[in-house]
């Protein structure tokens, strides 16, 4: 059997993607990617020829960070620079949300950022990894990291960019970052808030490889504040309703 021929199982044709088992799944449910089913319990099985001819029918995906700067989010080709506004209405969607953003984006070159309250950040790891079977091994190995969002919006812009240089530093070319408004703003005014998204995006977001999601509570802010924030997350709407409602 050649290279070409090589039947690889989900976990193996997820590693080659860079992408989480979840979105294969889908994917071949919905015909888009063709696998083969084996056995008994019609295991799917991929050739590493289709999964290439896969990714070359999308060329702004070539992998979960490419040579045109865009990474796989659930099966959303998302350019890095991004910074989304993720809104939620349930407690659920916040877990849920935060970790189908993270899931599968941890992988050896990649990195995951996480900051929100220490509940909820337990919460969103538990839901990863029971989304993801490997993400334990990347918790393990350093690929995600977690934080609380610091008192004051410099202290929090500087927490971002001393963790982002030191994962850039270690050869991450692919950056996951989730931040929970709600922890934030419960610290800070909502004017501080506009305004270290709007210092975000002008001194974080564009300067690594990596795609933001700043998720807000809709039942806490305002339908006033609501807007706000999303006149500042312009990047949301090439990708809505995908990514950032939940």
């Amino acid at each position: 059997m050649t290279d070409s021929e090589q039947l690889l199982d989900i976990e193996q044709a997820a590693r080659f993607l860079n992408v989480s088992e979840t979105s294969l799944r889908r994917w071949t449910n919905s015909g888009r990617l063709a696998c083969l089913r084996v056995g008994r319990r019609r295991e799917r099985r991929f050739r590493t020829a289709d999964l290439l001819s896969f990714m070359e029918s999308q060329p702004a995906v070539q992998s979960a960070s490419d040579p045109h700067g865009r990474m796989l989010v659930d099966g959303v080709a998302v350019r890095h620079g991004s910074h989304l506004c993720g809104l939620y209405d349930t407690d659920e969607g916040r877990i849920r949300q935060a970790a189908s953003f993270l899931v599968g984006g941890c992988r050896p070159g990649a990195v995951g950022l996480l900051v929100a309250k220490p509940d909820d950040r337990e919460r969103i790891l538990a839901a990863l990894e029971q989304s993801d079977p490997l993400a334990r091994l990347d918790i393990e190995a350093g690929r995600v990291v977690v934080g609380e969002y610091a008192l004051t919006l410099e202290a929090q812009l500087d927490w971002w960019e001393t963790r982002l240089l030191d994962a850039t530093a270690a050869g991450a070319s692919s950056i996951r970052v989730v931040g929970d408004i709600q922890g934030f703003a419960e610290v800070v005014s909502w004017e501080d808030v506009l305004t270290y998204e709007a210092a975000y995006d002008r001194r974080i977001a564009h300067r690594f490889p990596l795609v933001t999601l700043c998720q807000y509570d809709v039942r806490r802010f305002s339908s006033v504040a609501i807007l706000d924030a999303l006149k500042l997350h312009r990047d949301n709407f090439p990708h809505l309703p995908e990514l950032v409602l939940a």
